[in-house]
């Protein structure tokens, strides 16, 4: 590009803790959400190849008689109607803070400044962002899992070769669509013509936007740490089982465990709070580099 935009994309992490306040609670939801669906794949494995299906509905079967068992479906209902609504809101309000820090208007910088961008921006955004997860890679992933259950291995091949196809679809529609959130926010475009605009940007900045596309990586290191998180989790608590008989130090164990479990989930939290807000500021900053040519062409 003929401008660095990493030099002020890092500028602005290094600068603005208030926007990573902001996003801390949206990246808390992004992460737990991430968190239930790689335990959910490891606790299936486990359960799949120890041949343990038994043992685990009768804990499903027990679990649902439990007196709290409601408790626990409504609090689940909740968090995932958090997730499924703030996420979306947060990415208009995220955008528009770091406009407001590279056009140096401080006074934006408020809570009110911040709920009126979510909610402006709220329809749109909430409609690209549910569309983009079709194509996301934990998605595919998942989906991949899944029509394997469904379907048994003996269909492992051509699954396979669908959801390779599918992958490589993926990629080419994220980079294709890298501007749309853009041109929703500053443009004040609907989803479909937004993705017309973005696509235009992206044939003509191919290069620029396929390089920078891969930054997008860094997102997915969360994965790779969350996976981490739950593999070690559950073995530190069968090994404490295992060999701890007092129930002194069992509790004492368990409550330091607990502890450093959450203060693991709040790091990467905060990791994924900044890796998320710099790779948006990098895409912001592609964004009004090209707009420049862009505008000129339109012209």
């Amino acid at each position: 590009m003929e401008h660095n935009i990493i030099t002020p994309s890092w500028e602005l992490i290094n600068k603005t803790n208030t926007i990573k306040k902001f996003n801390f609670i949206p990246s808390l939801l992004s992460t737990l959400y991430l968190s239930v669906i790689v335990f959910y794949q490891i606790a299936f494995t486990y359960i799949y190849i120890f041949e343990l299906k038994d043992q685990f509905f009768s804990l499903v079967i027990d679990f649902v008689h439990k007196s709290y068992f409601i408790e626990v479906l409504i609090t689940l209902a909740i968090w995932f109607v958090l997730y499924m609504f703030v996420k979306p809101l947060a990415e208009g309000g995220i955008v528009c803070l770091i406009d407001a820090f590279y056009n140096k208007e401080a006074g934006k910088y408020r809570l009110s400044y911040w709920i009126s961008q979510w909610l402006l921006h709220f329809l749109p955004v909430f409609e690209f962002h549910n569309f983009m997860g079709f194509f996301r890679l934990l998605s595919i992933i998942t989906f991949y899992f899944l029509t394997l259950r469904i379907f048994g291995q003996n269909y492992a091949f051509v699954i396979s070769i669908v959801f390779g196809i599918y992958l490589l679809l993926s990629f080419v529609i994220n980079i294709l669509f890298a501007y749309s959130k853009f041109f929703i926010i500053f443009e004040k475009k609907w989803i479909f013509e937004a993705i017309s605009l973005s696509t235009r940007m992206t044939l003509d900045n191919m290069w620029t936007t396929s390089k920078l596309y891969f930054t997008l990586f860094l997102v997915y290191l969360r994965i790779i740490l969350t996976v981490v998180m739950f593999l070690v989790f559950p073995i530190i608590v069968s090994t404490i089982f295992a060999y701890i008989s007092s129930k002194f130090f069992f509790i004492f164990f368990i409550s330091l465990i607990a502890i450093i479990f959450v203060v693991f989930l709040l790091l990467i939290t905060h990791l994924n709070s900044v890796v998320e807000i710099f790779v948006d500021s990098l895409w912001y900053n592609a964004y009004k580099d090209n707009k420049k040519t862009f505008e000129i062409e339109e012209n």
